[in-house]
């Protein structure tokens, strides 16, 4: 299995490789010191030395005693007569590796003279890195942004109305991604691909153990019993666990809505409380599950065979290749509750107002929601299409119902802001349940702060 340090090092240096090349960060000037490098993405010193020493290997930085990490005056940015399309989007972003590349070949098959770079920033301050880089004289065309950095931008007025350009293209929308985003006016950004929070699982643990497959109509107490039975010890100790997830509110918050939470419930309270106490449950007192804390990293115990089932994103799965998963994973229908609702992410198109060439930026917004474009998108990558005819035509019926975006079920699921200020600090509610997650508080308290 590939390490996670190697896979990270490596996105690293090319975001700062295509950072220097495309004069985001221009000759003469120093790149932000290693502990800021870490902080802003989410990596370990070691894999931000690696990602330097690469670019130095390369004659694109130079280390000066004292000062910090250089490029050389002499480095040659690339120009010419050729157009250019700069596309800015979070790091880390899992579109961006493995779905956004189908969209670029798309629109360079038809545009062979435009050359794309696509430039990262760092995803906890890509709002403030990115209205800085626009303050130092560099704006980009096409801005590529999940829902919560989205939110992070104040002043929509930033970004053009992609109304006029993508209007026919709207109606095709799933109707639930239309309502967050495309139903106002003016249309500042739209969704590109999307996913749900879904359950996977691990079929040759659940063979080995002599487990069934999740049915479709399997329930809570199946899947307590089943995390159970794949539950194994050795030694004394768990060596793999039936359930494992990251202790985030964007996945635990499931467990909620399968039981009945809503925009402005009037028990959500109680919902949460409930939620809560069953996985305190599974964690501390029966011990089937387990959280793990190192999402940028990419530790999720069940990519090593550590864990039988796992909340994800068909967005983290996408890596799972990448990172030498040992099996194939599988999708089980979400088993938490009466109510058919999880929680859904979505990668998003914007332009700002200040690009160079809005007709050229605009075509790339309208080329990526066209239906062969999503089409091969969603036959040729593990993302979904935003066109509920494209997916329909994709995927068999049992998976996207295991989705729950079959049979109309998408209707009843919700991005995280709709259920909360769109402004509510994730991290600082991470922080304030530490104590739950170690056993060491209960669920009525945790539930009182929402």
């Amino acid at each position: 299995m590939r390490r996670a340090s190697d896979f990270l090092y490596v996105r690293l240096y090319k975001t700062l490789k295509e950072q220097i090349l495309t004069g985001l960060i221009k000759p003469g000037e120093y790149l932000i010191p290693e502990n800021e490098l870490c902080k802003h993405y989410g990596l370990s010193r070691n894999s931000v030395r690696k990602a330097l020493d690469e670019l130095h290997k390369e004659g694109l930085v130079v280390k000066k005693v004292g000062l910090g990490t250089m490029v050389p005056a002499d480095v040659a940015i690339q120009d010419g007569d050729r157009k250019k399309l700069r596309i800015v989007a979070p790091f880390p972003a899992y579109f961006v590796d493995y779905g956004l590349p189908l969209l670029c070949d798309a629109f360079k098959h038809k545009y062979p003279h435009v050359d794309i770079h696509v430039l990262n920033l760092p995803n906890d301050t890509f709002a403030h890195s990115l209205l800085e880089s626009n303050r130092l004289g560099f704006s980009p065309d096409i801005v590529l942004v999940g829902e919560s950095q989205l939110s992070q931008f104040d002043d929509k007025r930033l970004f053009a109305d992609l109304g006029p350009a993508v209007g026919e293209t709207i109606g095709a929308l799933y109707p639930a991604l239309r309502r967050p985003f495309c139903s106002g006016s003016p249309v500042t950004a739209v969704p590109v691909t999307f996913s749900p929070l879904c359950l996977a699982y691990n079929p040759e643990l659940f063979a080995a153990a002599g487990v069934p497959a999740p049915r479709a109509d399997w329930n809570v107490d199946d899947f307590a019993e089943a995390a159970q039975r794949l539950t194994s010890y050795s030694a004394g100790r768990i060596d793999c666990f039936g359930f494992s997830m990251f202790p985030s509110l964007n996945r635990w918050l499931v467990f909620a809505l399968q039981n009945g939470m809503k925009p402005n419930g009037a028990d959500n309270r109680s919902m949460i409380a409930k939620a809560l106490d069953r996985l305190q449950d599974w964690l501390h007192r029966k011990r089937i599950a387990t959280v793990y804390t190192d999402n940028k990293n990419l530790i999720n115990p069940f990519i090593f065979g550590k864990a039988a089932m796992t909340l994800t994103t068909l967005f983290e799965m996408s890596t799972w290749q990448e990172r030498g998963i040992g099996f194939a994973p599988k999708i089980a229908p979400l088993p938490f509750g009466d109510t058919k609702s999880t929680l859904m992410q979505a990668n998003l198109l914007m332009v700002p107002n200040h690009c160079a060439d809005p007709n050229l930026s605009m075509e790339f917004v309208r080329m990526a929601l066209q239906e062969e474009v999503q089409q091969e998108m969603s036959g040729k990558t593990p993302f979904l299409s935003v066109r509920e005819a494209v997916n329909r035509a994709t995927h068999p019926p049992d998976y996207m119902r295991a989705l729950n975006i079959g049979d109309d079920l998408i209707d009843n699921n919700f991005f995280l802001y709709e259920l909360f200020d769109e402004h509510l600090d994730q991290s600082d509610l991470m922080a304030e349940m530490g104590l739950f997650w170690l056993g060491l508080e209960d669920a009525s308290t945790i539930a009182e702060r929402f």
